[in-house]
């Protein structure tokens, strides 16, 4: 025990020296798995670890046994299909109900907010969403005061609780058992992304960009508090681990650099610098491509952002914002699927050689890691990020 406990002493040093632009005993290596990666190297089928959260955990605890991990985002999946399936979600995909038992989840996206409900939204986003989005979205919620639909209340608000504890004790006993850390504390989106991602959806986010910008623009500025207390909440008052920020819908090239600057990056940037007042760094999870946007993001309070490089040009990143953030990522989802364990290394060396000599780097792959990543590339990359990253 005391052993293990001094090896995430040791972990979080390095992850935190890291992240504050300082040089550790050598660069931090931070792996975000898809659940189904995990699962598929724990032997569980996906249903197993969608609907047992038991098995979700230990699909994790069995990955922490075959490779050397320094830190996890936590149990195995996001999703436990059981809280959504006790009210009625019409949103998700399951393996095992609506799809094959080793197939992954599915989001059906659909304008579930229409555009009629933008007044209601602006004037009280937490009565719209409790009278109205709810039993849109939930066939069991979809007559609000019925036994029904207060049943599935109590279900989904007790399955909820149930989650969150049964999370922190697995996160708790991955530090415990394996000196793991976890890799992020806290999550949050930028306001463009609650409001184009579950709610409006692409096709109607789009469209409200050049039929009713002004209720798009009031809309998000409503989601800035919000967005900023959830991640806060969610992080429990730490301020040691980075918040985990998913970023969608501002990648390029979704919208136009006058829509983005417009629509997408003022509220973004409130939501973080609001985090930062608290002590609160955002992990900035750029996957595809942000290359454009790198002197907008540059405005950023130093040391308030973890940069994350999925395809974004890592030259550029690393000229713009080298020095003034933490960068991460930047080995291949593709190099981790298709090529061998050999290249993977030759890819790290060169990465670290490059960005990572003067500290602040974190070595990770581009994007979420799939379950079609090959174990031994993910090895390979473990192992010269420990050969090659010390300083």
């Amino acid at each position: 025990m005391a052993d293990m406990e001094k090896l995430a002493e040791e972990r979080k040093k390095r992850y935190l020296a890291a992240m504050n632009l300082e040089k550790p005993d050598r660069v931090p290596i931070r792996l975000n798995f898809s659940g189904e990666f995990i699962t598929k190297v724990s032997g569980y089928s996906f249903q197993e670890t969608y609907y047992d959260w038991e098995k979700n955990v230990d699909a994790t605890r069995k990955m922490l046994d075959r490779l050397d991990l320094e830190m996890v985002v936590g149990a195995a999946n996001l999703w436990w299909a059981t809280l959504h399936d006790a009210v009625g979600a019409k949103y998700l995909r399951f393996a095992g109900r609506d799809l094959d038992e080793e197939t992954m989840f599915q989001y059906v996206e659909e304008p579930y907010m229409l555009p009629e409900d933008y007044d209601d939204f602006i004037a009280n986003p937490t009565e719209w969403i409790a009278t109205t989005y709810l039993p849109r979205i939930h066939t069991d919620l979809a007559e609000p005061g019925s036994y029904r639909a207060s049943a599935a209340l109590i279900k989904g608000a007790f399955g909820l609780a149930q989650q969150f504890a049964a999370g922190g004790e697995a996160t708790a006993s991955y530090l415990r058992d394996y000196g793991v850390i976890p890799s992020i504390v806290g999550i949050s989106k930028a306001p463009f992304d609650t409001l184009a991602d579950t709610l409006r959806g692409l096709s109607g986010i789009m469209l409200d960009l050049y039929q009713r910008p002004e209720k798009v623009k009031e809309a998000l500025e409503v989601l800035v508090p919000h967005n900023i207390f959830y991640g806060m909440a969610t992080a429990q008052g730490d301020t040691d681990f980075p918040l985990f920020m998913p970023l969608h819908r501002g990648a390029y090239p979704f919208m136009k650099m006058e829509q983005w600057e417009q629509f997408y990056w003022p509220t973004l940037k409130q939501v973080i610098e609001g985090l930062w007042s608290y002590g609160k760094r955002t992990m900035f999870y750029a996957e595809n491509i942000w290359t454009p946007y790198l002197e907008k993001i540059a405005e950023l309070p130093e040391k308030s952002i973890i940069f994350h490089v999925d395809q974004t040009d890592m030259d550029k990143a690393f000229e713009v914002l080298g020095g003034r953030f933490c960068l991460s990522g930047n080995v291949p989802n593709s190099l981790l699927a298709f090529g061998t364990a050999e290249e993977v290394k030759d890819y790290v060396k060169r990465l670290l050689d490059k960005y990572a000599r003067d500290g602040g780097f974190i070595l990770d792959a581009g994007a979420v890691i799939l379950d079609d990543a090959k174990e031994e590339n993910i090895r390979a990359l473990i192992e010269a990020g420990i050969e090659y990253g010390v300083y």
